[in-house]
Formats: C-alpha cells, structure tokens, sequence
C-alpha cells in the first residue's frame, strides 16, 4: 500500500488502460484525497496523508473500477453510415457526370476525395477534443487568419474560393469562442456577440452569401444555448432579454446592411421563378420543368424527357429544335439522380442522410459537457442547413447554392467528413469531458468541485 498521495494515484493509473482518462481521472482523485488530508489535518490527527491514502483503500481495486467506467465509447454506426454514404456520394458523382465533357467528375479525384475524408474523418474520431477545450481563443485567431490569407488566393467567377471551405467551419469555431468568454458581466456577453463581427466580416469579403446565413443562423442558436446554459450568468430574464434583443436587433442590422431585401428577393423568385426569367428563376423554372412526370421508380434513360447523361434537358416543350443546353454544376447531381432514377432512389438518399443527422443530433443532445454539446450542435446545424437548401435547390426553389454534405463536391466531402470525425470525437470521449473555469475564476485553475465515484474497497 503507498503511502504518499502521488505513489497511490500512481499506481492507480496503471489500472487504467485509457490514456487520454489518466489525467482526468489523477487530478479528480488527487484532488479528493487532498480535500481528505486536509481534514484529517484540522482534525489534530497526524500522518493526515498516510490516513488520507488508507482511506481510499485498494489502489488496484480502485482503478480497476475507475477504468471499467472511463472507456472510450466507440461509435462504429455512425462511422459506418457516414462512410457509406461519402461511398455512395463518390460513386454519384462520377456515374451521373460521365460524358459531361469537363464538368465530368474524375473517378480517380472522386476516390483520392473519399479517401483523405475517411482519413480525416478517422483522424478527427481519434483525436484528443480537449486541445480545443484547452485553446479555443488560439482557434479562432487561426481561422480568421486562415479566411484572411485564403482570400488572396486565385479567385473564381470573382470569389475567392478556398475561403467559402474555410466559412463552412465558422459555426464551429464561433462556439470556441463562447466558451472562451464565459462570465457574469455584461462584458463577457458583449465580447462573446462581439466575436461574431469578424467572422461575419470574412463571409462578406469572400463573398459568401450562404456561409453568412449559416453562421449567422447557427451563431444566434449558439448564443441563445450559451446563455440558457448560464454561461453569462444566471437568470431566465436575462435569457429571455437577451432573445428578445437578438429577435429584433439582428433583423434591423440584417435590412440595414441591404441583406434582408436580397434575401427576400432571393425567396421571391424561389417561389415564382417567372419574376426573374435570366438569374436564378431561370434555373428554377428548368429544373421544375425537368420534375415533371418524373416516375417513382427508374424508367428508361432513354425516355423523351428528363436529364441525359450529358447534361442536357429533353421536351417537346423546349421549342423546334427539341432541347436546349443546361448545363448544371455539382450542386445538381441529386436532381439528375432523381430525373434519371425516379423518386425513390432520390427518397432514399435523403432519408440515409436525415437519419445521419437525426443520430447525430440525438446523441448531441445527450452530451453532458458543455463545449462538446456545442461544438457538435454546430456542426449537426451547418450540415442540416445545406442539406435543408440542397433540397430546396434541386426541387427547383432557388435560395442559395448549396451542396448535400457527403453527395456533392469531392473538397466539401473531406470538410464534411472532417466535421462528422469532430462530432464523434466528442462523443467517444463523452466519459472525460470535462468543462474548464470560465473568466471570472481565473485566478485557479480548477476551482470547482466535481463529484465522482469513488470506489473504496476498505473493509468498514
């Protein structure tokens, strides 16, 4: 039996197999049994940490049952279904461009796409989720740089195109940076809205549209859970006011900015595509025309309407000729599958894809760490909103480009995997998490208490 403190956690830690749940588990159990000394110490009675130690019993038997309750929790479904799917978007993206000359999707970057995701996807399971706990403020300092410096790379059709990639990660790092302001004064809240301002900044320099309405979307969620979470300080007024205030300062700063008008605009011609025949109705207007008569199950490809595999759209309705050019980027591959295959492949598709989203956001909700709860809202929010607008694109309600996460778009599978890897790290380390001090409790480093179990096998 140790004597001392440090030999008794150290030989408790032995027992644990996990590596990433020794130092959790060490500080807790140190923790305890200096609480333990201390009184014992108060108490007049001497060798107060050799009794402390004698408290606890057993070491082996203690981390025995330390480790029987800190174990990874593997994820293999959701690994296997987000896999699946990222298989079956590769295979959709080739098969249904073939022959569309150079907007064709090479089956050799479709593969090389598919397996730097499930690498990414694999390495962010894997991955210790406590660094970003440990330096959420350094994150978010690197990914405005990265949007900074991403702008000066080549732009296309006068866009800067790595930097929409990088906005597709704001949701998540804008919840970093919550986490990084908690407190009790108003000057934390103001400082954690404040942190929105940059990010929001970049989306506009891009220009990025779409990547502003999710970060500002998920941004407002994010905020609204933080202060219901008290990380602002408690009261259910200032929750309530605080909702009030975003509900109707956001929308006069949106309108202000000349962005509510675009958007209306944009949900205008998305329900009456007759109103804008040359920008966006027109796409609108082809793909409804493209839906008609489409039949639940495939029919030949061959058939005088729908989409050929070059690209183009067939009717009689198309005037003498019998066809006009229409020619659609990635962002239309689950239309050709629907035109091509009938309804219900394309149903399928997007129920696997809603389930994905469905388990991810159940078990999201049943994350007991604050931050990682967060962080894989914010994720699960980013992904089920372009899922949400890639529908709407495909049905012929035009609001915004969007890709259908895991289906669409060899770069934004491996971002989409990386995000799901994410998520799963989170809730395979759900055991461990533990949140940090917020910013009024700087001065110590663990200045709370946290209850565990605590197994003693000392015979009473």
């Amino acid at each position: 039996m140790p004597e001392t403190i440090q030999g008794y956690i150290e030989a408790v830690e032995e027992q644990i197999r996990w590596r990433r749940a020794r130092s959790v588990v060490s500080l807790e159990l140190r923790r305890h049994m200096e609480d333990q000394r201390d009184d014992f110490a108060a108490e007049g009675l001497e060798d107060a940490e050799r009794l402390a130690v004698e408290e606890m019993g057993d070491p082996v038997s203690v981390g025995t049952e330390l480790d029987r309750l800190h174990r990874p929790r593997p994820q293999w479904g959701l690994l296997g279904l987000a896999i699946a799917l990222a298989c079956v978007g590769a295979f959709l993206r080739v098969w249904l461009t073939r022959g569309d000359g150079a907007d064709a999707v090479s089956p050799v970057m479709a593969a090389l796409a598919l397996t730097l995701g499930t690498a990414a996807l694999l390495g962010a399971y894997f991955w210790d989720f406590t660094a970003l706990v440990r330096h959420p403020r350094a994150v978010y300092a690197g990914a405005l740089a990265a949007g900074v410096l991403s702008w000066l790379l080549p732009h296309v059709n006068n866009a800067a195109y790595y930097t929409r990639y990088i906005i597709l990660l704001y949701p998540v790092v804008y919840a970093l940076w919550l986490y990084s302001c908690r407190g009790s004064s108003w000057r934390h809240f103001v400082l954690a809205l404040a942190g929105g301002i940059p990010l929001a900044l970049i989306c506009m320099l891009a220009p990025f549209s779409f990547g502003l309405f999710i970060l500002l979307v998920c941004g407002l969620i994010l905020l609204l859970c933080a202060v219901r979470m008290g990380w602002f300080g408690p009261g259910r007024w200032k929750f309530a006011g605080t909702a009030l205030a975003l509900a109707v300062g956001v929308p006069v700063l949106f309108f202000g900015m000349g962005y509510g008008a675009s958007f209306i605009m944009r949900l205008r011609f998305a329900f009456h595509p007759e109103l804008d025949p040359y920008g966006s109705g027109y796409w609108g207007w082809m793909t409804r025309m493209t839906l008609r008569d489409v039949p639940f199950i495939r029919r030949d490809e061959h058939a005088s309407f729908g989409i050929a595999s070059r690209g183009r759209a067939y009717g009689s309705w198309f005037g003498e000729k019998g066809y006009v050019e229409f020619s659609m980027d990635q962002d239309f591959v689950p239309l050709k599958l629907l035109a091509g295959w009938g309804w219900l492949a394309y149903l399928l598709l997007m129920a696997a894809i809603a389930a994905l989203l469905v388990w991810l956001l159940i078990r999201c909700l049943r994350q007991k760490q604050q931050l990682g709860r967060l962080t894989a809202l914010a994720v699960v929010m980013s992904l089920g909103l372009e899922t949400l607008f890639s529908a709407a694109l495909n049905l012929g309600f035009v609001m915004f480009s969007s890709h259908l996460p895991l289906i669409v778009g060899n770069l934004h599978t491996v971002l989409d995997l990386a995000l799901i890897g994410l998520v799963l790290s989170v809730f395979r380390g759900g055991s461990i998490l533990r949140d940090e001090p917020s910013a009024d409790n700087g001065r110590s480093f663990f200045p709370w208490r946290i209850k565990i179990l605590i197994v003693s096998t000392k015979e009473k």
